[in-house]
C-alpha cells in the first residue's frame, strides 16, 4: 500500500489537466427572448467584442478593432415547461460576427433588428441587420441606410425603421422598406434617401446632458397617417426630465404638415433626499451623497401588436400607459380633461376624433425599471427593476370588479352621469387601468436580460447568465411566513440525513470511547 499516496497523486494532476480551464464569458450587452413554433429562440447580443486583446482604439461613440456578436439559441418549449422529460440543452443555431460595434437594438413581435456601424477607407457607415421569421427559423438581411452622420436610436416598425441622428436639424427620419425586404436572405440592400419628420423646435436650454431619443410609431384610425410617440430624456444640474410627445403627418386646414398634439414632462431629482443634520462629518457627508447620485433612468417601451397601447417607464419608480380612444364625446364634456384633447384649430372649437388617454402609475418600492413587456393583447404587462423584482400587472374584463381608487376622470363619470345604467355605458368606453396581480422576487443576483408572455398561462424570465425560469400565470401561491416551522418542513429531507450522519459520528465516538 506504499504506492497509494503517489497514485492519489497522479490521479489528481491527471484531474486537472483533464479539467477545462475556467474562461470568464462576457456578460450580454442585450438579450432578446422569443417564441416560434415550438421552440424558445434565446439571443445574446454582444455590442463590442474585441479582435485583439488590448487593441481598441477610439474614445468616443465610434471605436475601432471591436466587432458586434450576435448569438442565437433555441430550446423545445415543451421542456421548459416540464411536458417533456428530455434533457436535451440549448442548441445553437447562430453565431454572427457583424463588421462593425453594435449601438442599438430594437424589437417589434417576433423581428429585431441590429444597429451596427464599418469605418472602411476613411467613411462611416451605418447597417441595420433585420432578423426575421421565415418558415418558422430566423433569418436576416442587411440594409445600409442612408447618410454617414452619427445613428444614435433606431426604431424598427412593420414596413419602415425610425432612426435618430445626432447632429440633426430634424427629431426624426423615416425609412421605408423596400418591397424585397424579407425575401432572398442573408443579402445585402442600399437605401439611398429617407424621409425628414419634424423639425426640432423646442431646444432644452438648462440641459447639461442629452440621451438618444426613443421613437415608436403609434395607431392612427386615419389611413395615411403616420403618428409617433417621442420620448426625450435629458439631465440638467438637479433633475432628469422627461418629455413626452405625440406628432402627426397630417395636412391641417392650417398646412401644418407634422404637429403636436400632446406635450407632457416629468421630472425628477438627481438625488435621493440627504439627512444635512451631522453637517460637522463633512468627508461623510460628502461620501453619502456622491452614494445617492441617481443613475440615468433607462429608457425602454412595449407597444402592442395593434399599436393601440404603449407602456413606458420614467424617471425613478413610474410608468406611464397610453390608450388609443376613438369616442371622444364623454371628454368633451369634462373641463379637466377636455384641455389634453388634440384641437384641430386655434380656437379649440373643434377636435380630432381620436385621443390617447394617459395614466401614470407608481410603484410601490423605490427601484428603477429597467425593462418592460406586453403580452400579445395588451391585457397582461411585465415590469423589471434593477433590483430583478418583475411586477406583473393586469387589465382583464373579468377583473374590472376589483375595488380600485378612482381615477379623476371617473370621479367627473360619477357626476355627470349619476344615473347607473348610464354611467355604465359611459364607464365601458373608458381604457381599464392596470393592476398589480403578481411579484416575482429573484431567486438570484444575476440581472434580468428579457421576459416574455407564452400564450395564456406561461411565461418566461431570461436571466443575463443564460439561464431561463417559467412560471405558470394561473397557479400562484401565498407568500409563506419565515420562521423555524416552515424551515423545518422546506428543508426535511436535508434534515434527516444531517441527523443520520451526526448520529453515526455520535456512535462511533462511544463506540471509541466507552
Amino acid at each position: 500500500m506504499q504506492w497509494r499516496p503517489l497514485i492519489l497523486l497522479f490521479s489528481g494532476i491527471a484531474t486537472i489537466y483533464i479539467q477545462p480551464l475556467h474562461t470568464i464569458q462576457p456578460k450580454a450587452d442585450t438579450t432578446i427572448l422569443t417564441a416560434v413554433d415550438e421552440y424558445v429562440y434565446f439571443t445574446l447580443i454582444y455590442y463590442q467584442i474585441s479582435e485583439k486583446p488590448r487593441h481598441i482604439i477610439g474614445t468616443e461613440k465610434l471605436k475601432l478593432g471591436v466587432r458586434g456578436v450576435v448569438r442565437q439559441l433555441r430550446k423545445p418549449i415543451s421542456i421548459l415547461t416540464g411536458k417533456s422529460e428530455s434533457e436535451q440543452d440549448w442548441s445553437e443555431v447562430r453565431f454572427d460576427t457583424l463588421d462593425g460595434q453594435i449601438s442599438c437594438v430594437s424589437q417589434r413581435g417576433q423581428d429585431y433588428v441590429v444597429l451596427y456601424h464599418v469605418i472602411q477607407n476613411d467613411t462611416v457607415m451605418h447597417y441595420a441587420r433585420l432578423y426575421y421569421t421565415r418558415k418558422n427559423k430566423f433569418e436576416y438581411k442587411d440594409i445600409q441606410l442612408p447618410g454617414s452622420t452619427w445613428i444614435n436610436s433606431i426604431s424598427l416598425q412593420d414596413n419602415s425603421f425610425i432612426i435618430s441622428r445626432d447632429p440633426d436639424q430634424y427629431q426624426f427620419q423615416v425609412i421605408p422598406f423596400p418591397l424585397n425586404m424579407k425575401t432572398s436572405p442573408e443579402t445585402k440592400i442600399i437605401i439611398d434617401s429617407s424621409e425628414a419628420g419634424k423639425l426640432i423646435d423646442r431646444v432644452y436650454h438648462n440641459a447639461v446632458e442629452q440621451y438618444p431619443v426613443l421613437l415608436s410609431k403609434l395607431y392612427s384610425s386615419f389611413p395615411d397617417n403616420y403618428r409617433l410617440l417621442i420620448h426625450n430624456l435629458y439631465k440638467t444640474e438637479s433633475e432628469f426630465s422627461a418629455a413626452i410627445s405625440i406628432v402627426d403627418n397630417v395636412t391641417l386646414a392650417d398646412g401644418s404638415y407634422w404637429r403636436e398634439w400632446a406635450y407632457t414632462e416629468d421630472n425628477h431629482t438627481i438625488y435621493y433626499d440627504e439627512s444635512m443634520d451631522n453637517v460637522g462629518f463633512a468627508d461623510n457627508t460628502i461620501k453619502d451623497g456622491l452614494n445617492n447620485i441617481r443613475k440615468r433612468p433607462k429608457i425602454v417601451l412595449a407597444l402592442s401588436l395593434d399599436t393601440k397601447t404603449i407602456v413606458f417607464p420614467s424617471v425613478s419608480n413610474r410608468f406611464f400607459s397610453f390608450d388609443f380612444m376613438d369616442k371622444i364625446d364623454i371628454l368633451q364634456k369634462m373641463e379637466t380633461e377636455k384641455k389634453f384633447l388634440y384641437p384641430i384649430d386655434s380656437n379649440k372649437t373643434s377636435y380630432l376624433p381620436e385621443y390617447y388617454y394617459q395614466r401614470r402609475y407608481d410603484l410601490e418600492t423605490d427601484s428603477e425599471i429597467v425593462g418592460i413587456q406586453l403580452n400579445d393583447d395588451a391585457t397582461m404587462m411585465a415590469l423589471w427593476t434593477e433590483h430583478n423584482h418583475v411586477y406583473i400587472y393586469s387589465r382583464k374584463v373579468n377583473e374590472t370588479t376589483v375595488t380600485i381608487e378612482k381615477t379623476r376622470m371617473q370621479e367627473w363619470v360619477d357626476l355627470l352621469f349619476p344615473d347607473e345604467e348610464e354611467h355604465h355605458v359611459y364607464r365601458e368606453h373608458l381604457p381599464i387601468p392596470w393592476k398589480l396581480t403578481m411579484v416575482i422576487t429573484p431567486s438570484t443576483f444575476t440581472s434580468i436580460g428579457h421576459v416574455r408572455f407564452y400564450k395564456d398561462n406561461l411565461f418566461f424570465v431570461a436571466l443575463n447568465n443564460g439561464h431561463i425560469y417559467s412560471y405558470r400565470l394561473d397557479q400562484t401561491e401565498k407568500q409563506k411566513p419565515v420562521n423555524f416551522i416552515t424551515f423545518i418542513n422546506d428543508k426535511w429531507d436535508m434534515l434527516i440525513a444531517m441527523c443520520v450522519i451526526i448520529s453515526i459520528f455520535v456512535y462511533n465516538e462511544f463506540q471509541h470511547f466507552a
